[in-house]
């Protein structure tokens, strides 16, 4: 009996270590306004993809898809910093590498957002609580994420991930 579940588990494993994951790319072209509206609103973190020189923009949104709560740029000022905005007021301003697009702007990397009605996280890499920066939530509801381009470069993202045979470029 427990040579036939240990079986079964060594199998589950090899399945799960030969499967990568892939989603849809959405391509923006530079100087784009907020696009691919996803409800976000029975969610509490969300991890997305981005590739691309510099300026990807994630807008955070509350009742409407026009009144941005938070804003993210990460990679502003030709992937040198990454800026935090609430209610497009700067909050925050980072120069932390690992919160920057990939020097190679072939190949995705992944960032997160968490966030409550008391707090608001975000940080770079494929579990959530990693590099976090922080900003006070004052008792907002998030509804909706989108994201956008600045007009000078166009950015790639994958929002929704899925498992698969086929990897992420």
């Amino acid at each position: 009996m427990s040579m036939r579940v240990s079986g079964c588990v060594v199998i589950i494993l090899m399945i799960y270590v030969f499967r990568s994951f892939h989603g849809e790319i959405l391509s923006l072209e530079k100087g784009t306004a907020y696009t691919y509206f996803r409800n976000v609103e029975n969610l509490n973190d969300k991890i997305f993809y981005v590739r691309g020189i510099a300026h990807a923009v994630i807008g955070l949104f509350d009742e409407t898809p026009g009144s941005t709560v938070f804003r993210i740029v990460i990679g502003r000022d030709l992937n040198k910093r990454t800026r935090l905005y609430r209610f497009n007021k700067k909050v925050n301003v980072t120069i932390q590498p690992e919160l920057l697009l990939e020097s190679n702007p072939t190949k995705f990397k992944p960032f997160w957002i968490k966030w409550t009605t008391d707090y608001f996280m975000f940080g770079a890499g494929s579990r959530v609580g990693e590099g976090m920066n922080f900003l006070s939530a004052n008792n907002v509801t998030l509804r909706y994420m989108a994201v956008k381009t600045k007009p000078t470069y166009p950015i790639d993202y994958i929002l929704d991930l899925s498992c698969s045979k086929v990897p992420i470029l």
